[in-house]
């Protein structure tokens, strides 16, 4: 005959909070895990966009006509549409330089290694960069006179919200050296 234990009931509790104990850390463990997946998911994204954007503006280098910006009747350079589908999470994408040099979360323009580098960070990540080759010399465009430009300065061009961008990258030329000017079409019809 079995004998009855009085004191197994004690123990009850104690698996009972030691089960939910586990239960939480599993939980934890999946929360943080989904985290960082959608951190390497979006950087992996705008990864897969960017080397998308290098195939298409290789050729255009290679093969593309350049349009002299200085001269005010000149016709249309070499073109490239892209859409860029830029998760919720982007902190920025920037062609041609290092907006957070400092690393303080405040953006600025500038140029970096001539233009020729893609930067981008993802809100959780670090600053990712991909190099290019010298020629590719990144613009921002200036919509002036019914004509792009190249932005006074010669600054980069900054991306810092989600959702879907379609720029236009033009093969242009200045003082002899060839450019490609970007163009946001936003609120521009070129």
């Amino acid at each position: 005959m079995k004998k009855f234990n009085c004191y197994a009931t004690e123990t009850i509790p104690v698996r009972l909070i030691i089960s939910i104990a586990i239960v939480s850390v599993i939980m934890l463990m999946v929360f943080f895990s989904f985290l960082n997946l959608k951190i390497i998911l979006s950087e992996n994204q705008i990864e897969n966009d960017i080397r998308s954007l290098e195939s298409k503006l290789c050729t255009m280098l290679s093969s593309g006509v350049a349009r002299d910006v200085d001269e005010t009747d000149a016709g249309h350079g070499t073109k490239r549409t892209h859409t860029f589908n830029i998760p919720e999470n982007i902190i920025f994408l920037s062609f041609g330089c290092d907006p957070d040099e400092n690393n303080d979360g405040i953006l600025q323009t500038g140029l970096t290694e001539d233009g020729a580098v893609i930067y981008y960070k993802v809100s959780g990540g670090c600053k990712n960069v991909i190099w290019l080759d010298e020629s590719f010399r990144f613009r921002e465009g200036n919509f002036e006179k019914y004509k792009w430009t190249i932005n006074g300065f010669g600054e980069g061009f900054i991306i810092d919200g989600s959702g879907e961008l379609v720029l236009n990258f033009e093969l242009v030329e200045k003082n002899h050296k060839t450019y490609i000017l970007i163009h946001s079409n936003d609120m521009i019809e070129s």
